[in-house]
């Protein structure tokens, strides 16, 4: 009776390391499994970084194009490869019409920036500084001619004079204007898009006024949206004209 109550009792135990043994087992290629998913999402990621760190080292060389075709050949991209890839497709575009002399579409490729890259906001700056020179030495130009049919020429040297200045403050602005106050307006009014530019006008203190326009659905015309004040530390916006 007793050898037959042992006997049971053995095979009891031997039945639950059984089942404990088996649940070990499927704990452990779960974990397994778990471990390599982890571990193939950890190269693919990495793969990425390594893509954005080459990259901004090419922005820095000012070799543009490069580092948007290794962005673009990255398979699997994170948030940063993708936003840095959108920045130089808008850079590049913006650099090409400007160096058309088609000031006013190279203007409207400028948005606000989506990514964090320091070389590319240094860029973005540089770019926005020499559109604003551009586009206010085609104004002092028109205006020019204009009043030599209309005044005498000692009122022409005035009126030069004025828009000499209003040019100098202009580009002034641009240069005073950091990337990030571009990017905090852009995303406060929804221009943060492909097709949207924005060109620091002025500044006084934390108000900015930034000149918007947009090109049209070929991307033969920028259309004034608007020109619009800024207030960096409140974020209040006004559309002045």
């Amino acid at each position: 009776m007793k050898k037959g109550l042992i006997y049971k009792v053995a095979l009891s135990t031997a039945s639950l390391a059984m089942i404990f043994g088996l649940a070990g087992c499927g704990q452990k290629s779960s974990s397994n499994s778990s471990s390599s998913s982890a571990k193939s999402t950890q190269v693919t990621e990495s793969a990425a970084d390594k893509a954005y760190k080459k990259a901004n080292d090419l922005i820095t060389q000012k070799k543009y194009q490069k580092a948007y075709d290794l962005l673009d050949d990255v398979e699997n991209q994170n948030k940063k490869v993708e936003y840095l890839e959108e920045d130089l497709d808008s850079y590049l575009d913006a650099r090409e019409d400007y160096n058309k002399g088609d000031y006013q579409e190279a203007e409207a490729e400028l948005p606000g920036m989506k990514s964090d890259s320091k070389p590319m906001k240094k860029a973005y700056k540089a770019l926005r500084v020499k559109i604003s020179k551009a586009i206010n030495g085609e104004v002092e130009t028109s205006t020019t001619q204009n009043k030599n049919s209309q005044s005498s020429k000692q009122s022409n040297s005035s009126v030069n004079s004025q828009s000499s200045s209003q040019k100098a403050a202009n580009a002034a602005a641009a240069q005073a204007t950091g990337e990030n106050v571009v990017t905090n307006f852009a995303n406060k009014m929804g221009f943060n898009k492909k097709g949207y530019g924005i060109i620091p006008v002025s500044k006084n203190g934390n108000t900015y006024r930034f000149e918007v326009r947009q090109n049209n659905a070929d991307n033969s015309v920028a259309n004034m949206v608007g020109i619009y004040e800024y207030n960096s530390s409140t974020g209040a916006v006004t559309k002045i004209a």
